[in-house]
């Protein structure tokens, strides 16, 4: 006779969905799962109340070579080694709202500035999709859609039952230069910010001083150019 009360009537906790969700994302890293059925399961992964509305999540895909379902622990509402666990990663994601930016370009735009800053090398990991679901309270889509342009971009390889790895660098200069050009920079912020100016003046002045350099440097190679011809011509 089956029980009148089981762990299916147990409160579904935040750490048991994030782990159903990241068990989900890695089905559709693998391709198993199509974004609509995606999208689905995640949706009823966030919104489950007891551990009932987490079954048939993982119907139809693959038990040989797939994840499997998280175990859930009995009778306390969490899963075993619940406590904090951090991501491994150099990089931190922050997001904009007010950017008018899509999500999950914030997240590429990132992580290739922390490359060109030399703040993430090859070999470096991101945080694991279910810490960036779990902190920015964004959908693990759109964190797989930001780790696929980057894949796609060929900065970075999902390595499976890992994680995603950074596998080239933008950066252009040392560290040690960065860092000088970085404090040469903060002494002008102070500058201008003593002058009375605030973030935005500041990212105007700076976005016009820009602008103008590259503008100058672009009129002076193209002088250059025309004046090295015009000598050929006279020999």
């Amino acid at each position: 006779m089956s029980p009148l009360y089981s762990d299916q009537h147990l409160r579904v906790s935040d750490a048991e969905r994030q782990a159903v969700t990241d068990r989900l994302a890695e089905h559709f890293a693998a391709g198993r799962l199509d974004p609509a059925e995606f999208d689905d399961r995640v949706g009823r992964a966030m919104s489950a109340k007891i551990r009932a509305d987490l079954s048939g999540l993982f119907a139809g895909l693959p038990e040989t070579g797939a994840p499997a379902a998280p175990e859930l622990a009995r009778g306390g509402g969490s899963t075993p080694g619940d406590a904090p666990r951090g991501t491994g990663s150099p990089i931190e994601f922050r997001l904009d709202a007010a950017s008018g930016v899509p999500t999950y370009l914030q997240l590429v735009h990132q992580v290739e500035h922390a490359l060109r800053l030399g703040y993430l090398k090859p070999g470096d990991q991101l945080p694991k999709v279910r810490d960036v679901v779990a902190s920015l309270a964004i959908n693990p889509n759109t964190v797989l859609k930001a780790y696929k342009e980057l894949e796609t971009k060929g900065l970075t390889a999902g390595r499976p039952g890992q994680g995603t790895f950074i596998q080239a660098t933008l950066s252009q200069v040392a560290l040690p230069e960065l860092t000088g050009l970085r404090k040469t920079l903060l002494g002008w912020l102070t500058t201008a910010d003593g002058a009375g100016l605030d973030q935005d003046g500041i990212v105007a002045l700076f976005t016009s001083a820009l602008r103008d350099f590259y503008e100058r440097r672009s009129g002076s190679r193209t002088r250059g150019g025309a004046a090295s011809g015009e000598t050929e011509g006279v020999a």
